[in-house]
């Protein structure tokens, strides 16, 4: 008799549960043993493991959920653990669009806004923030997202950009993301936008930096990319800087204003004041 107390795991939870495997067993033990660094009797041996813990999970055929992230076989994740992760990840890395002008005012005006104030792109500094209700990293990093946002309200606007069919085909859902930041308002307290059904932003902004996951950052002073990456420490250390050499550049401008005032040269304004 079966027991009515057990919950029957819907097809969301048997998702999470394989690709929570899949990451324990095949992806991580392996994430640095890339090129000359490569095992192959352990890989062969941790997918007999995989296969055991996803017949306890409940699902038979792994593949049929693993596909859905274009994985399709054992052979296929081997590849890709030998070739090593993509270049943005190694140490070195910048994205080519460091130092080019982009519009941001431009991209997001094509968006549906669904949470915060609206972007008007008065703010010199922007940090766009590429994300999906799924991505786990994303969600953790909203509080603190939220607290740069109002901590330099009126000098740095940061901007959700949410996009659910960032790397699969997925139903162009709004009032799913609404629902979700309703849910999470304490931790998502910045302005949010849907991408549009076609992946406007995704297609424009995203992809041409060519950094290969979310959540993902782009970071913009006076229209020009400055970093590009996760929201982790790298981006705080960029946007640190950013608001550094604006508050220079500010207290320059301060300065000349003041001495063509006066209309006495800019250094002996400033040793004065020094």
């Amino acid at each position: 008799m079966a027991d009515t107390n057990t919950a029957v795991p819907n097809d969301e939870t048997l998702e999470q549960l394989l690709w929570g495997a899949y990451l324990e067993i095949l992806r991580t033990p392996f994430a640095d043993k890339y090129e000359d660094k490569w095992e192959e009797e352990p890989y062969w041996v941790a997918v007999e493991k995989f296969k055991v813990k996803s017949k306890e999970i409940g699902v038979e055929d792994p593949f049929s959920i693993l596909s859905k992230f274009n994985i399709g076989s054992y052979e296929v994740i081997r590849d890709r653990l030998k070739a090593g992760p993509p270049a943005c990840f190694r140490e070195g890395w910048t994205s080519p669009k460091i130092g080019e002008k982009f519009d941001a005012l431009a991209t997001i005006e094509h968006l549906e806004h669904v949470n915060g104030p609206k972007f008007f792109g008065l703010e010199k500094i922007v940090a766009l923030d590429f994300w999906a209700t799924w991505c786990g990293p994303c969600v953790s990093a909203a509080p603190e997202l939220s607290n740069l946002a109002e901590k330099h309200t009126g000098k740095v606007a940061i901007v959700g950009i949410n996009n659910e069919a960032m790397f699969r085909p997925k139903d162009h859902d709004v009032e799913h993301v609404k629902k979700f930041l309703e849910e999470k308002k304490d931790d998502f307290r910045y302005t949010v936008y849907v991408d549009t059904p076609e992946g406007h932003a995704r297609d424009t902004v995203y992809k041409t930096c060519e950094y290969k996951a979310i959540p993902c950052v782009v970071l913009l002073v006076d229209n020009v990319v400055t970093y590009v990456g996760n929201p982790r420490e790298p981006f705080i250390a960029a946007l640190e800087l950013a608001l550094k050499q604006q508050e220079e550049a500010s207290g320059q401008v301060k300065v000349e204003e003041k001495a063509a005032a006066l209309e006495t040269p800019t250094e002996e304004v400033t040793a004065k004041e020094a």
